[in-house]
């Protein structure tokens, strides 16, 4: 009854706005959005059809949307052979069980059994991967229904984006430094909706720009959280476009948050819609960045000064080892390292007094750590923060990480806990190329002495070269963290106490809580986000730089031997398969963890000993023990906000009656509260 009351007071409120019918001409509403375009159905967001930001624009598939004119010549085909005769809606995951529909044809559309009027609305029934005949004015289309899983849609329109009518897409895509201001919306899968204007919208990345499936920055007027993310302005949108698995950038940044990394990038997986237009399955994420509600906030432009105006001796500061910096970034160039540093914060302007005093500032104290780091210093843990450091070499070499040390190394100089000046590895960021994905270049392997890259057994950092020339140009400041004895003693024993507890989380079923979360709800945010992604007719393998995802040789850890046990037959993945490419990315993950384990066995001061796999009687969220935790989880299932999995449901049964009900949560909550239960809550089932 509310959905029909909206729907009638908006149809008032469109008809009193009068329509802009004449003869043939479409139908498009007074008071719509200037991107909703006539000749045209469009489906809403939310059911609140008074918001105008939030309309995607019935479109065709087309499977051969990456391929450019050698591809399709290469294949013998024409353009415009791969375009769907179907039309999709691809809904976001806000809508549920029904969604709004505007048609803005001059004449009447009938979907189904529903009729929507000429300029007006109407709700239809969906039902992901259903399909519909659609009759507009004698003519019958059929319309397939596409409904997304993931954590939030992002919206950004502007028809006219350059002052002459070319439209956002079309001129962000024309060059990576143009920008543009957009309006849009933000929903979340609750329906929530924030309709911040856009400040600025552009291009981002080195790499992805090139792809044609485009990544972005965008900046906002005001901060925004999205799905529960920490309010911020600046936000990138990844397209992970070289990632069929679409996991690697999040896991990656989501391990070093559970393991204590600082400035770890928050981020959601999202449908990204341009003028009504979807664009893909995107990962939002804490763009990394100085200032006030972003994700460095110790850091302003103004930090580096006194009160007086004047360079201080000290300042806190953000940079980057790039390989790709140019004369438009602010960046030095390190000749002991052999390395260009972008200076990311404060970033100055050609010309400030401080322009040059500041680069060599970063320049002095970043090749004093370096030197530091080389030798094996007894001052390097003055220098450096010798946590964060083995964290970041762990994270690349747990990853096979491309790219280490050669671009997106970040270092952050800051006072620690106790006011003294060091740097602090972090944050983590670009990881596509990583987990099995990149093949990387025959020739520069076989120069590096590596032979099973794309394999997850071998050591990977102390062999990546840097950008010098001869033989200096194998050590790389991470390369010399990676023969540094303190460093990797110290790598062993986190990799034990923290890496490896939060590995097993993360491939226990059903864990929800925190930033890192488990294999099985990644997948669930995922399938139907990557089920639009691709139908759409962006590719699952995105060329000759990506490896051979369609076998693997796995391996485990033996607890007793303290080896790697490499499978005997290779698993084979359908590599056309989102899950299969899913498991391979999650197979290679954690064979790469119990090589490692095997390594790092060697080093290590502690017992180790296998990971509890028990299922215990109240555990509703399988983390191995029964908290206040487990009884939300259960009222939010029971609220139908959350699901089980089989094993969460039966250690969810705390009052053992086959039921899962809100009884359950009390029982929990009375275990924890230590009063008497009548279950054995907290043993073994």
């Amino acid at each position: 009854m509310k959905r029909f009351i909206c729907i009638t007071l908006c149809l008032i409120m469109l008809l009193s706005t009068g329509l802009m019918t004449m003869g043939v001409s479409a139908a498009v509403p007074e008071g719509m959005s200037s991107y909703i375009e006539a000749d045209m159905l469009y489906a809403h967001a939310v059911d609140d059809t008074a918001e105008t930001e939030a309309w995607h624009h019935w479109q065709h598939a087309d499977a051969y949307r990456d391929y450019d004119e050698d591809d399709l010549a290469d294949l013998e085909l024409t353009a415009g052979e791969g375009v769907s005769k179907e039309k999709y809606f691809f809904l976001p995951s806000s809508v549920k069980d029904s969604v709004v529909v505007l048609n803005t044809y001059s004449t009447d559309a009938k979907i189904g059994d529903v009729t929507v009027p000429a300029g007006g609305t109407a709700s239809i029934p969906v039902e992901n991967g259903k399909t519909y005949e659609v009759t507009i004015g004698g003519t019958k289309e059929v319309l397939k229904i596409m409904i997304s899983t993931a954590e939030a849609a992002i919206f950004a329109n502007n028809p006219d984006a350059d002052g002459t009518g070319t439209d956002l897409l079309s001129y962000l895509s024309q060059d990576k430094e143009n920008s543009a201001k957009a309006t849009g919306a933000i929903v979340d899968d609750d329906g929530n909706v924030d309709n911040t204007p856009i400040k600025k919208i552009k291009g981002r990345g080195n790499t992805t720009w090139e792809k044609n499936k485009k990544p972005f920055n965008l900046n906002y007027d005001k901060a925004v959280s999205v799905d529960g993310m920490q309010a911020t302005k600046k936000l990138s949108l990844l397209a992970n476009y070289q990632d069929g698995a679409l996991i690697r950038n999040r896991f990656l940044q989501d391990l070093s948050d559970a393991v204590g990394m600082p400035y770890a990038s928050d981020s959601r997986f999202v449908d990204f819609y341009i003028n009504g237009e979807y664009q893909g399955s995107y990962q939002l994420t804490q763009k990394v960045d100085i200032g006030k509600n972003n994700l460095i906030p110790e850091i302003e432009d103004d930090t580096h000064l006194d009160a007086d105006g004047n360079l201080k001796s000290e300042f806190p500061f953000l940079m980057e080892i790039d390989s790709g910096a140019n004369d438009t970034d602010y960046h030095t160039y390190s000749s002991v390292a052999r390395c260009n540093l972008t200076v990311k914060g404060p970033e100055l302007e050609a010309g400030d007094p401080n322009y040059d005093a500041v680069l060599n500032a970063v320049r002095t104290k970043f090749d004093e750590m370096h030197k530091a780091i080389c030798t094996d210093a007894d001052n390097m843990g003055d220098l450096v923060d010798i946590d964060s450091l083995s964290k970041i070499l762990i994270i690349n070499e747990l990853s096979k990480n491309w790219d280490v040390s050669i671009s997106s190394l970040y270092f952050t100089y800051k006072q620690d806990a106790d006011g003294n000046w060091k740097f602090f590895a972090s944050p983590v960021w670009d990881y596509d190329n990583s987990l099995g994905n990149a093949t990387g270049v025959v020739r520069q392997l076989a120069s590096m002495g590596v032979k099973d890259y794309e394999e997850p057994t071998g050591w990977w950092v102390m062999y990546k070269p840097g950008n010098g020339s001869g033989k200096t140009s194998k050590y790389t400041t991470l390369g010399y963290a990676a023969g540094n004895t303190t460093v990797m003693d110290y790598c062993a024993q986190i990799w034990f106490d923290e890496f490896l507890p939060a590995i097993n989380a993360f491939n226990n079923e059903g864990t929800a809580d925190g930033e890192l979360l488990s294999k099985d709800r990644y997948y669930e945010i995922l399938e139907g986000s990557a089920a639009m992604n691709y139908e759409m007719g962006w590719l699952l393998t995105t060329g000759t730089w990506i490896c051979d995802h369609s076998n693997l040789v796995n391996g485990t850890f033996d607890y007793t031997t303290k080896k790697y046990v490499a499978d005997a037959k290779a698993t084979y993945y359908n590599i056309d398969s989102f899950e299969d490419q899913y498991k391979y990315t999650i197979d290679w993950l954690n064979s790469r963890t119990a090589w490692l384990s095997s390594q790092y066995a060697l080093g290590y001061k502690g017992e180790i000993t296998p990971p509890d796999t028990n299922l215990y009687l109240g555990d509703a969220d399988l983390d191995q023990k029964v908290n206040i935790k487990d009884a939300t989880l259960i009222q939010k299932v029971v609220a139908k906000i959350e699901t089980f999995s089989t094993n969460a449901s039966i250690c969810a049964d705390a009052d053992r009656d086959n039921n899962i009900t809100v009884k359950d949560a009390t029982a929990v909550q009375k275990y924890v509260a230590k009063i008497p239960v009548s279950t054995p809550i907290g043993e073994i089932i």
